[in-house]
């Protein structure tokens, strides 16, 4: 990479009109790597139905997808909330500048959480990593804080090791009560990581360290009460089948059941 101007303001307004690609990595100065992101607010079209439709069938808040804004309101909002996190200690991607649809963020690393489950080499290792995205989630449920979707692709590795959010949606907490918005952080870890959980044989030794998450100190009063009315509205998921045979989405929601009650796969 070309080392370009090095104010974070004038290069975001100078890169973000030329720039076709939803992500990109560009360097400030000589040592300062950034990322540009655009917002997308229609992103992942087909997983928001599906989600819109669990949870309209199922009478169950927590999954009801958050209401898209516009471009330029979804990039403020980002970047409103991770400087929220920032200022409660969090471990987020520095905000150095917003305009637009386009949201300039400091380095924060290459390789997701997502990315290290996919490639772990054995059972054990998975839950070595499974359990590091479920700590994250602590730290943010700790601060009376959710995230809104706990997807192991928006915790990012840093240099130093420790894993880093760079995607915060929409707040959920303006539309559902805390005990709802930590359901909804589970139930969304859960959905983007039971299926690699399964794959990597380490479904059954997940399973009472995910009870013991569930039981940790910084749940919301509620929590679990809440967690159980809305897996009992989704109890119908155990008829879809146990592969993808109705889509790669359908097979997710019902491996995240499976994974939450200890269904056995048939």
């Amino acid at each position: 990479m070309t080392p370009v101007a090095t104010d974070p303001a004038a290069f975001l307004a100078r890169q973000l009109p030329a720039q076709q690609l939803p992500l990109a990595r560009y360097r400030l100065g000589e040592e300062c790597t950034v990322w540009l992101r655009r917002a997308r607010p229609g992103a992942h079209p087909l997983q928001r139905r599906l989600w819109a439709l669990a949870a309209r069938l199922s009478r169950v808040p927590a999954l009801r997808p958050l209401p898209m804004a516009g471009a330029a309101a979804c990039a403020a909002a980002q970047a409103a909330r991770l400087r929220e996190f920032a200022g409660q200690g969090l471990p987020v991607a520095q905000v150095l500048a917003q305009q637009g649809d386009g949201l300039l963020l400091g380095d924060a690393g290459t390789t997701s959480l997502a990315q290290e489950l996919a490639q772990a080499p054995h059972a054990e290792a998975l839950l070595t990593l499974w359990q590091q995205g479920l700590a994250l989630i602590d730290g943010v449920h700790a601060h009376g804080l959710s995230l809104g979707s706990a997807l192991p692709q928006h915790m990012v590795r840093g240099p130093e090791g420790a894993l880093t959010l760079v995607y915060l949606p929409p707040d959920p907490a303006a539309l559902l009560p805390a005990p709802l918005c930590q359901v909804r952080d589970a139930l969304s870890y859960l959905y983007a990581s039971a299926m690699l959980l399964h794959a990597g044989g380490a479904r059954e030794a997940a399973r009472p360290l995910w009870q013991a998450w569930l039981d940790g100190p910084a749940r919301a009063p509620g929590f679990r009460q809440a967690l159980q009315a809305q897996l009992t509205r989704l109890s119908w998921l155990r008829y879809l089948p146990p592969d993808a045979r109705w889509g790669h989405a359908a097979w997710q929601l019902r491996a995240a059941y499976e994974q939450a009650v200890s269904l056995q796969y048939k």
